[in-house]
């Protein structure tokens, strides 16, 4: 290119540059690369994988529950893998609550703080009773234990009605003591106790026997669920408004190269 042409083309650029038409262009350019920038952001994974985490806790929450109800009929006694298991269903909600801060804090979008903060309150209640829960009812179970192999060993009618009254309190139910003449009082002593016990462990087994952590969880999943798809829709339609951007700038290129020789 030799001096002339040089010279030609600065002159053009400073008659032009000032024009509508090559705004336009700016701005356009401008825009394809804003939305290039968007198109990259992966913003789908991140939701998706707290679509994957929120329903890994419900099926946390669900064996949980089915091993406490083996603890509370007697039917575990090693009770370390049910302590693993609330141990885990804390850890994961801790997790998800400071992972969801952190992108908070970088600006990008995420479920409304009390939302979150309130499945996190609702999770480390339930799961403190639970730990409550667990080691009284185990203690619970080996004192009806005894009772029952004392029961086993006295030849009277009224042991039966004993015996009754225990298995339905095992099974979770507060009967009352039943009226008895020929046990003795120090045994009858110990059932009482055992029942009164029993009530307090009913009222705590209802702290946690409720849908509401998982009625909040599900709540926070459907959210990640929605702003996925939503996000899908939006990406979808980039490529047409990058195509239309695109042909604007051609036009408008054409159209300023054709003025300029004119």
């Amino acid at each position: 290119m030799n001096s002339s042409d040089s010279s030609t083309i600065q002159n053009i650029l400073k008659r032009k540059i000032k024009t509508p038409l090559i705004w336009i262009v700016i701005f356009i350019t401008i825009g394809l690369t804003s939305l290039f920038y968007v198109s990259q952001k992966q913003q789908a994974v991140v939701y998706n994988r707290y679509v994957e985490n929120l329903s890994e806790y419900k099926f946390l929450e669900t064996r949980l529950m089915r091993s406490l109800e083996k603890t509370r009929v007697g039917a575990i006694e090693d009770s370390s893998k049910t302590v693993a298991q609330i141990m885990s269903l804390r850890e994961i909600v801790i997790s998800i609550s400071s992972s969801i801060e952190n992108f908070r804090l970088q600006g990008d979008w995420m479920p409304p703080s009390s939302d979150v903060l309130l499945f996190e309150r609702e999770v480390f209640g339930k799961t403190a009773a639970m730990r409550q829960y667990l080691a009284k009812r185990n203690h619970w179970s080996r004192q009806v234990k005894i009772i029952n192999d004392t029961l086993y060993k006295i030849p009277d009618v009224e042991t039966g009605i004993l015996l009754s009254c225990l298995d339905s309190a095992r099974l979770g139910f507060t009967p009352s003591l039943p009226v008895t003449k020929n046990i003795s009082p120090e045994i009858i002593a110990n059932i009482e106790n055992l029942l009164a016990e029993n009530e307090e462990l009913s009222v705590l087994w209802n702290r946690f026997d409720d849908d509401n952590a998982l009625m909040l969880s599900e709540n926070l999943l459907q959210a990640f669920k929605i702003k996925s798809i939503n996000d899908e829709i939006f990406k979808s339609r980039v490529p047409q408004v990058f195509y239309f951007l695109s042909i604007i700038l051609l036009l408008s290129t054409l159209f300023f190269v054709f003025r300029s020789k004119t």
